[in-house]
């Protein structure tokens, strides 16, 4: 019966039973329902449509449990999922989502077409789209391998937890598996630092050019060699050439009978400043104003800024060299004069390249015997367990195998990770290369309608994401108020919801943690099961306040490791919530020493409580006769 609107809904389960050659046989059966509206008319619905009208079925899940065991919903991660996306005001973002997507799909493919109709650059925005597609099926492919491999993950993880129950000193286990985890952690932080890829410095940091000094100094003093008698061979010229200007030049050049350097060495600022400071900043020698060493400089001063000017096409003189390739060459030498600091400290750099690897091949060689010998340690803790000699060997057996597979996957689970990384960082440069093509292609209007509608999706999403976040948050907040007051005056530890984003799929794992962030392995029963009850009543509460509607829960026999004390307190708490909860336990219940009959214990007088009712058989009643029994129901 539900009460909507003033308006009375109820549902009735119904059911024929025949005895036919003294068995019973059930059939047609159903669910009927009854709508009364506020002017008390009746009508007959489909039961199953108002069933699910009035208690929906994502609830129903959450409100009958049987004993402890099924109050572990939560094993499938999935069904906390579920119930995250069926609460959380994120589901609500999930049509405009959808829309914004569609959206910008449809603005993106306007934009492609009018690039490729506009054939601007047509063969490269082909090629992008080309490469965008394979990198995509490749994301794809990489995706799907995550998610088969995190479910593998997760069983074997299951495997190995389920295996340490076995073992004696489970805390012993534990430190060891951390210690063996760091050592493990610090091995593949080594393992990434060893870089033997040499290939890739040999080009890259120049390493090749190591001996190319040698072959510098070579080249250097053929370019002088050759310069040196290109000045000869160009004096002896000029000296022939029998002009006025050509005898001025020659007499100038062979002054101190020496082969005269080229023209404009030094250069006309650094000649201009020497005969400005009346000093030869070559020799270090002054060379004051008339004197011949100024005159000198003077005149070749002079002879460059001749050189300067346009050359007369009206008279072609004879010239020895009608190109100057040398000066090429001798500005090739001084650009690789600057880099020979470089080249010299590549040997150094190689040198210290070898001995870091070899330092860090060394702190991996320590490395791996502290984990052989920790690994030994935690195959004697495995081995003093509680279990007979056969079933050890097996469990032994398969934890090593499974703990080896484990250590494979999550190395696999991480090299994809960082292939997934790089191809998302490529994909987003080839769009952004697309994009620019878009820009310079398509008209402004289409360019800016499709950033508009990516801005729109991203706020969507990120909302979206902020809306999840916060449930989650919230459910672990109610979750562990409501597990402190069902263990009051005891340990609990804290109820914690780890949200794991992996290839694009988010997944939500149930923990358990004590203060410090460390993962509780092994809780007694009683602390499982109220955190488990502490996560159901969480969601009733939800529930009542996100539909502003309340729902039933129905537990049968749900505390049988609490105890009487935290029993009693348990159904204290159930008193002050405010959605209905039906409990049927067996507490509090004793034998009279005098009658040898149950009776309920005084104590169950302190529980608060609406009703209470005592279920039992009617006596007296024939053991051996079926029909004798009767069920009597006792207002407590």
């Amino acid at each position: 019966m539900a009460k909507e609107n003033n308006e009375k809904k109820s549902i009735t389960r119904y059911f024929t039973v025949k005895k036919k050659n003294g068995n019973p046989e059930i059939s047609n059966t159903g669910i009927e329902g009854v709508e009364n509206n506020r002017k008390g008319e009746r009508s007959q619905v489909d039961g199953e449509l108002l069933l699910n009208q009035i208690f929906p079925f994502e609830i129903r899940k959450y409100s009958m449990f049987k004993g402890e065991a099924e109050l572990d919903i939560f094993k499938d991660k999935d069904t906390l999922m579920t119930l995250i996306n069926s609460f959380s005001s994120a589901k609500y973002y999930e049509k405009y989502a959808a829309k914004a997507a569609f959206l910008r799909e449809r603005a993106e493919k306007a934009v492609e077409d009018a690039t490729k109709t506009s054939n601007k650059n047509l063969q490269e925005y082909k090629k992008l789209e080309l490469a965008i597609e394979g990198l995509h099926r490749e994301r794809e492919k990489i995706l799907t391998f995550i998610e088969s491999a995190e479910r593998q993950r997760d069983t074997l993880e299951g495997y190995i937890k389920e295996t340490e129950k076995f073992a004696e000193n489970a805390e012993a286990l534990d430190t060891i598996n951390k210690r063996i985890k760091k050592i493990e952690e610090q091995i593949n932080t080594i393992e990434g630092h060893i870089d033997e890829k040499y290939t890739i410095p040999l080009f890259d940091e120049k390493w090749i050019l190591m001996p190319f000094e040698k072959v510098h100094q070579e080249f250097t003093k053929k370019v002088a060699d050759l310069n040196n008698i290109k000045r000869e061979l160009q004096t002896e010229f000029d000296k022939q050439k029998g002009v006025k200007e050509g005898r001025r030049q020659a007499t100038a050049d062979l002054f101190n009978n020496t082969i005269p350097l080229p023209v404009g060495v030094p250069s006309k600022a650094h000649m201009e400043e020497m005969l400005k400071d009346q000093i030869c900043k070559i020799c270090n020698r002054p060379a004051k104003k008339g004197s011949e060493a100024y005159n000198f400089m003077e005149e070749r001063l002079k002879e460059y800024l001749q050189s300067q000017n346009p050359k007369s096409k009206t008279k072609e003189e004879p010239v020895l060299y009608p190109n100057d390739y040398l000066t090429r060459l001798f500005a090739m030498g001084t650009q690789q004069e600057d880099g020979l600091a470089k080249l010299r400290e590549i040997k150094e750099n190689i040198t210290d390249r070898f001995e870091f690897n070899k330092k860090r091949k060394q702190d991996l060689e320590e490395c791996r015997e502290k984990l052989e010998k920790e690994l030994a340690e935690r195959d004697k803790i495995v081995g003093l367990s509680n279990i007979g000699a056969d079933r050890l060997t097996d469990v032994f057996k398969n934890y090593n195998g499974w703990y080896q597979d484990l250590k494979r996957l999550e190395m696999d689970l991480n090299e994809k990770g960082k292939k997934l990384q790089q191809i998302d960082n490529e994909l987003k440069d080839k769009k952004g290369e697309k994009d620019q093509v878009d820009i310079n292609s398509a008209q402004t209007f289409l360019i800016n309608t499709k950033n508009i509608l990516r801005d729109i999706e991203t706020i969507i999403s990120f909302n979206s994401l902020k809306k999840f976040d916060e449930f989650i948050e919230l459910m672990q907040l109610k979750s562990n108020e409501i597990f402190q007051r069902i263990n009051l005056d005891a340990f609990t530890g804290i109820i914690v919801f780890e949200k794991r984003v992996s290839g694009g799929k988010t997944t939500i794992n149930l923990q358990l943690q004590e203060a410090d962030g460390n993962i509780l392995h092994r809780p007694n029963q009683s602390l499982l099961t109220s955190m488990h009850i502490s996560i159901l009543f969480a969601i009733s509460e939800l529930a009542a306040e996100l539909k502003e509607e309340g729902f039933p829960m129905i537990f049968d026999a749900p505390t049988s490791s609490f105890g009487e004390t935290k029993t009693g307190q348990f159904l204290n708490l159930i008193y002050e919530t405010e959605a209905q909860k039906i409990l049927l336990v067996k507490d509090f219940l004793e034998t009279d020493p005098k009658t040898r009959e149950l009776k309920i214990k005084p104590e169950f007088k302190t529980v608060q409580r609406d009703k209470a009712f005592w279920i039992r058989l009617k006596r007296p009643f024939d053991r051996k006769n079926l029909k004798t029994l009767d069920t009597e129901i006792i207002p407590l």
